[in-house]
């Protein structure tokens, strides 16, 4: 079924919509965004779209463009993004539950004031992005790429980063209790003053990166030192 074009009174705002069909999506950290029926969009451009402050709700679009589309403030709840590409694209502020960015491309990205909660991140990848005052909670950043990015006092409480790029980044101040680190790479990484409280983090993190004053468990501290060579209590 070809796609319908719905123009708004404002003459930047194109929407696209199609006939839902049934289609499961995302598996999350602590909710499933799973039995989709809302509208879908296949290979669409939004290319320099408006949809700043739009509400979005149980929508999937998959291998779209957003280049330089205006996303501000937009609420999302369980809309699935797959492979689309939001380069250039501005999602400031922007609030989004239980929704998915499985394997999608932010370059350039305006990303300040991003909030999301059991949300998914999986296999994204957002480089050369802004990426200030940043709140994901018990989100699941699984091979996600956030090499080189500055993430200082990020809330990433809870937030399952297993095998993701941590590479350069600056984590300075960051809040990442509770979260998952397993097997990410952090070389060179900078976590000085970090909260790391109930993480649970590989040894190799330790000799990878900076985490002078950060806040740690006993145990954590005794990896740490063995890491660094020391021969505790013999």
């Amino acid at each position: 079924m070809p796609a319908r074009r719905i123009v708004s009174e404002e003459p930047s705002r194109v929407r696209r919509r199609v006939a839902p069909r049934h289609r499961r999506s995302a598996h999350l950290v602590a909710v499933i965004v799973d039995d989709v029926a809302g509208p879908e969009f296949d290979g669409e451009s939004f290319a320099e779209a408006y949809f700043a402050g739009e509400t979005w709700s149980e929508r999937t679009y998959t291998d779209c463009t957003f280049v330089d589309a205006d996303l501000t403030d937009l609420s999302t709840r369980s809309v699935v993004f797959d492979g689309c590409d939001f380069t250039g694209a501005n999602l400031a502020d922007s609030t989004h539950r239980s929704s998915a960015f499985r394997n999608c491309t932010f370059r350039r990205a305006q990303l300040p004031g991003l909030t999301m909660t059991d949300c998914s991140l999986v296999g994204s990848v957002i480089t050369e992005s802004r990426t200030q005052r940043w709140k994901l909670v018990d989100c699941d950043l699984t091979l996600v790429s956030l090499a080189g990015l500055a993430l200082v006092n990020a809330d990433l409480t809870g937030c399952r980063l297993r095998e993701a790029n941590l590479g350069e980044s600056d984590l300075t101040g960051c809040d990442l209790s509770g979260a998952d680190l397993t097997s990410v790479r952090a070389i060179g990484a900078i976590l000085r003053n970090a909260t790391l409280l109930g993480a649970r983090i590989d040894p190799v993190f330790w000799r990878q990166a900076k985490v002078e004053g950060a806040r740690v468990d006993a145990h954590h501290a005794m990896e740490f030192a063995i890491a660094h060579g020391l021969r505790v209590g013999d």
